[in-house]
């Protein structure tokens, strides 16, 4: 794809300032994004609806003890057995993937892993296993995304951006939550804020949240729910929940990481074990088997005794934890939701019999219980505020909901040393993050945004007719490649009276210009999608100081040409130099 429309608004993206072609590219994985979160949506629920009782897809309730016992071990051992026949790098996914590809690999997504994670990410789902669509939402559209950015080769910064657009329009769309969407997708994946990032996460977020209740796919979870203290008597018990949650935020943690401990176990196996673990606590809390969204919405009414509330809250954790650690494609937001959710109805319901009249109605504290226990696990308590105050549609939450999620938070993370499940995934496979500031400056820009383009691009040999143009053209700096596609750069000083030398006493069809040259400079090849931390690694990797970025037209040419250039360290150094 060469067309002079799409090379421009390639060489525009690589210009972290152009914010007008950076709104566009979020317009377009806003679309994207819905459109997959729709076709997900159906993959998990049309299926599920076939074979569970009156057609509803969340009534698993309706199946009698051993048929819930033997779905979710059914659908364990036959994803298993499709993994088993993957290739291993094929099987990862969910959103530690996606951080992984785009703090690792330009946010460059296998489009074989975003097909298992649609598939078998909704077979799982649709067999009640206890689990979340939002993190395999969040891997499909950073995927589609990827995958479109890769297609029309697109600069590696830009792939970034429509991984983060993918991030905050899959949240969006899930929850219908644009802000936490982009705030979620800033905190938790691309680990910055900045105004080039923001502008296209926002419209991606829009644009999915647009999209999706046009389809009116969305369901929402609370009616009318009761968003206000009774009095400021009760902080000291919203601090409590705060505490409560937070331990049961490490304890998941926990169970979470003892699952990824046994990533060397051979996958079925470990999927098997997930599905028996399912499927034994389905038997005694039905509540537990699939997206539990129905029983989200029932706990923040107030329609769940303590019993069923703290039963189903032990189970939804247990199971969830174990599933997502042993390698599940499943996510873990939605559950995490219900887990504080029935946490938090149990202490308002505790409170209402200690303190009739004075306690806040059960569903309040429900609502912070969900706050609380999504920013714990995830470390996000920002997204985790604006989640809830965008769900309720009310600003009078966000005062007890800001204590509720910083003690949680901090009990999670001070108390018990436990960092984010993300985090602890992250640590548990060994990925180190390339997150410091210096390296996610240097990914924002590409090379294009920084080249020089003034040079000329010659092969080694040259016949006499092209020597005679370049004496005329006496260009500052010439590139040449030689025969082993080695690049090499010369100054034009440096080359001059070699070559007029050269053309006099000529007795030849060609002149080799490399032996003309007093002095040249080695130079690695690098690609002009790529950022200026690729240009930093290539250049330590080959023991060079300089880069020839070639572009999507290969061949030899004259003057400046704008898919290619030379890069130098020096000149990232100075960039890197600048206030960012």
């Amino acid at each position: 794809m060469h067309y002079r429309w799409l090379r421009n608004f390639r060489h525009r993206l690589a210009n972290t300032e152009s914010l007008l072609h950076f709104s566009l590219l979020g317009i377009i994985s806003g679309v994207t994004c819905g459109l997959i979160m729709f076709a997900f949506h159906h993959a998990i629920s049309w299926p599920s609806s076939l074979w569970l009782p009156e057609g509803d897809p969340e009534n698993f309730e309706g199946l009698v003890a051993w048929q819930r016992f033997a779905l979710p071990v059914f659908g364990a051992i036959v994803i298993g057995l499709i993994l088993k026949y993957l290739p291993a790098a094929n099987t990862r996914t969910g959103v530690t993937h996606v951080i992984t590809r785009l703090h690792s690999h330009n946010g460059h997504l296998p489009t074989s892993n975003t097909l298992v994670q649609f598939f078998l990410g909704a077979l799982a789902l649709g067999t009640g296993q206890s689990g979340g669509r939002e993190g395999p939402s969040i891997h499909l559209g950073a995927g589609i995304n990827s995958w479109l950015g890769q297609k029309l080769l697109l600069p590696n910064n830009s792939i970034r951006v429509l991984v983060g657009c993918g991030t905050a329009a899959a949240i969006a769309a899930a929850f219908n939550t644009p802000i936490a969407g982009v705030i979620f997708a800033m905190e938790v994946v691309m680990m910055e804020y900045t105004i080039a990032g923001f502008i296209p996460v926002m419209l991606a977020s829009v644009t999915a949240t647009t999209l999706i209740r046009a389809l009116d796919i969305h369901q929402p979870i609370f009616d009318n729910p009761v968003t206000q203290m009774t009095t400021l008597w009760e902080l000291p018990y919203i601090t409590a929940l705060g505490l409560i949650v937070g331990c049961a935020a490490a304890l998941f943690i926990t169970i979470l990481k003892i699952g990824a401990r046994q990533a060397d176990k051979p996958i079925e196996r470990r999927l098997l074990i997930a599905g028996l673990i399912t499927g034994c606590c389905a038997i005694v809390v039905p509540e537990v088997m699939g997206l539990g969204y129905d029983s989200l919405a029932a706990a923040t009414r107030g329609e769940l005794g303590i019993k069923i509330l703290l039963a189903l809250m032990a189970a939804k954790l247990i199971a969830t934890a174990a599933s997502c650690g042993l390698g599940m494609p499943i996510g873990l937001i939605g559950p995490n939701l219900l887990i504080g959710a029935c946490l938090g109805a149990s202490m308002g319901v505790i409170g209402n019999h200690f303190f009739p009249g004075q306690a806040s109605d059960p569903s309040f504290y429900a609502l912070l219980g969900m706050a609380a226990m999504m920013g714990a696990v995830l470390n996000a308590p920002l997204a985790a505020l604006m989640a809830i105050v965008e769900s309720t549609q009310s600003t009078t939450i966000i005062f007890p909901a800001m204590l509720a999620i910083t003690v949680a938070a901090l009990t999670n993370s001070e108390v018990f040393k436990q960092q984010s499940a993300t985090q602890t995934m992250l640590a548990q496979l060994r990925e180190v993050l390339r997150t410091d500031p210096l390296s996610l400056a240097l990914q924002r820009s590409s090379v294009a945004s920084l080249m020089s383009r003034k040079l000329t691009h010659l092969p080694q040999l040259i016949s006499p007719d092209q020597a005679d143009q370049l004496l005329e053209l006496k260009p500052d700096t010439l590139v040449i490649s030689d025969a082993q596609d080695q690049v090499h750069v010369i100054a034009w000083g440096d080359l001059h009276s070699g070559l007029e030398t050269a053309l006099i006493d000529c007795q030849s069809t060609h002149i080799d210009l490399l032996e003309l040259a007093h002095l040249s400079v080695s130079a690695a090849n690098l690609h002009i999608q790529a950022t200026l931390r690729e240009a930093l690694d290539t250049m330590d990797q080959q023991q060079v100081d300089t880069v020839f970025v070639s572009g999507y037209i290969a061949g030899g040419y004259h003057g400046e040409h704008p898919d290619h250039g030379l890069l130098s360290r020096t000149d990232i150094q100075q960039y890197a130099a600048q206030p960012q």
